[in-house]
C-alpha cells in the first residue's frame, strides 16, 4: 500500500516530485490522505493544474467525473473542466487510457505516474506529465483521486527524455 518510495524515483520532473512528495507527507500511519487534508495553500505552485477526481458507477459502466479542476485547464481544454466527465472532454481516444489509469488507481490502491499526449485541440504538440493519487475518507478505502498535470512542449522534451508512453505504479 503506502510501503517504500520506489516510485518517487521514476518520476521524471521534479514539479511532479514535489506533488508526489506533499501527498506522501499527509500520508499518516499507513493511512491514505482524504480530500480534507489537501489543502490549496500548500500546493499554491500546483494547484492551476490539480484535479480531484471521483469514479461514479453507473448503468454502463465507471465514468470519473472533476471533482476539482484548476484554471491551467483552461488552455489545454478552452473550457471549464470542473464537474465534467473525462468522457465528456475533447480528448477522441484518450478517454480508454484515462479510464484504464483511473481504475488502476482505484482498484490496486497505489499512485500512479505517466507520460502522455493530451489529445485536445489546443494540446497537441505538448507532451502531459502526470501523477495520479489515491484519497481516501477513511484511511482506506479509495474514493478520490488527486491528480496533477505538467505541460512540457514535444520540442522541449528532447531535453528531458524520448517522451513513451509510459504508466508507472
Amino acid at each position: 500500500m503506502l510501503s517504500g518510495n520506489a516510485l518517487r524515483h521514476q518520476i521524471i520532473l521534479p514539479q511532479q516530485q514535489e506533488f508526489y512528495d506533499y501527498w506522501r507527507s499527509k500520508c499518516r500511519g499507513g493511512s491514505f490522505p482524504s480530500r480534507n487534508d489537501i489543502l490549496p495553500e500548500e500546493i499554491l505552485t500546483q494547484l492551476p493544474m490539480t484535479t480531484i477526481m471521483e469514479r461514479v458507477e453507473g448503468p454502463d459502466g465507471n465514468r470519473y467525473r472533476h471533482r476539482l479542476a484548476g484554471t491551467g485547464y483552461w488552455n489545454l481544454y478552452n473550457r471549464e473542466i470542473q464537474g465534467a466527465h473525462v468522457d465528456e472532454l475533447p480528448i477522441g481516444s484518450r478517454v480508454d487510457y484515462w479510464h484504464k489509469v483511473l481504475d488502476q488507481v482505484i482498484d490496486t490502491r497505489k499512485p500512479y505516474v505517466g507520460v502522455t499526449r493530451p489529445n485536445t485541440p489546443t494540446g497537441s504538440h505538448m507532451a502531459q506529465f502526470w501523477v495520479r493519487l489515491p484519497l481516501s475518507d477513511n484511511g482506506t478505502d479509495i474514493n478520490m483521486i488527486l491528480g496533477y498535470d505538467h505541460l512540457v512542449k514535444m520540442s522541449d522534451v528532447a531535453n528531458i527524455q524520448p517522451i513513451v508512453e509510459k504508466i508507472y505504479a
